[in-house]
């Protein structure tokens, strides 16, 4: 039987870390709306830590079904569990914005660079 891997990947706000390979799955679409988004209105998709039994990330979608923020609910860190420097502190935000403005959504999203910035 094989032990898991104990290297943190990051941590909650209450100091709980998720460990390396133990993070859920990323959200489907990667940058681009679900094809029914558009349907559904605006609205946020879960990313759910069925180790920890909590919200591990929410991205929130327009009417349009294209993607507005991420909040993140831990903070990467080191391997050792020790947090990442210039990275706001759990939970925080992630705003996405249009690859290339001339050309529009077309283009698809990116988003922000950096750690990100509290909620507002």
């Amino acid at each position: 039987m094989s032990t898991p891997d104990r290297t943190i990947h990051s941590r909650y706000a209450d100091g709980t870390p998720v460990f390396e390979g133990q993070e859920p799955n990323r959200l489907p679409g990667g940058n681009r709306p679900l094809p029914d988004a558009k349907a559904t209105g605006p609205h946020s998709q879960l990313r759910w830590d069925i180790i920890n039994n909590r919200i591990y990330q929410a991205r929130e979608f327009d009417a349009r079904g294209y993607p507005i923020r991420d909040i993140d609910f831990t903070s990467p860190t080191y391997r050792n569990g020790n947090p990442r420097p210039n990275h706001a502190p759990p939970p925080h935000q992630h705003l996405w914005h249009i690859n290339d403005p001339q050309i529009g959504p077309r283009s698809g999203f990116q988003r922000q660079a950096g750690g990100g910035f509290p909620l507002d």
